[in-house]
């Protein structure tokens, strides 16, 4: 799980790729494969140890480190599994668990950046690509993604953003300013 980030690929005659930042993980989540670690040990020593008094420990030990392991796994299948390609005509936002969106560049005239905060807390980073006649034709949100990487997509493909990420919208107000967003 702690594989290194791997800036995105591109040159003049193929598409863009881009994949979620390992970056972006929360630092309880990178620790999840140490412990995962630390729990495999320990459920090997519940299979192996004959003592009585430390079979509570060692099997607690051992489940802690089979639902580590899977979250490990399913973050790993998530990065990897996960991407935004821009080629010379669209855009493929592939998530792992759903089918893949593609867009046409023709389609995309416009492009947002934001923070949508839900209830008092703090914002996440969100990303919206809209048609001419406005309707939101992409969005994903940017907390995962190397920011520099996003801005990459959109210079690819000849797109400006609009307003930061700083601009607060409520979560509430987000079907109003804008239609068709999430």
């Amino acid at each position: 799980m702690a594989a290194a980030y791997e800036p995105p690929v591109s040159d003049d005659r193929g598409p863009l790729v881009i994949r979620p930042s390992w970056a972006s993980l929360s630092r309880w989540q990178m620790h999840i494969a140490p412990l995962t670690a630390i729990g495999i040990v320990l459920g090997t020593l519940k299979l192996y140890g004959r003592h009585p008094q430390v079979e509570t420990i060692l099997l607690l030990g051992g489940v802690l480190g089979i639902i580590g392991a899977c979250y490990a796994l399913y973050m790993s299948a998530y990065m990897l599994g996960t991407s935004i390609t821009a080629t010379s005509d669209q855009i493929l936002v592939t998530h792992w668990f759903r089918s893949t969106a593609a867009v046409s560049l023709r389609d995309v005239s416009r492009v947002v950046r934001c923070s949508v905060a839900y209830q008092n807390g703090p914002g996440q980073p969100a990303v919206f690509a809209f048609s001419r006649a406005g309707r939101c034709v992409i969005s994903l949100y940017a907390f995962r993604w190397d920011q520099g990487d996003l801005d990459r997509v959109w210079r690819f493909a000849s797109l400006t953003p609009e307003g930061s990420w700083d601009d607060a919208v409520h979560y509430e107000d987000l079907k109003k300013r804008f239609p068709g967003a999430f």
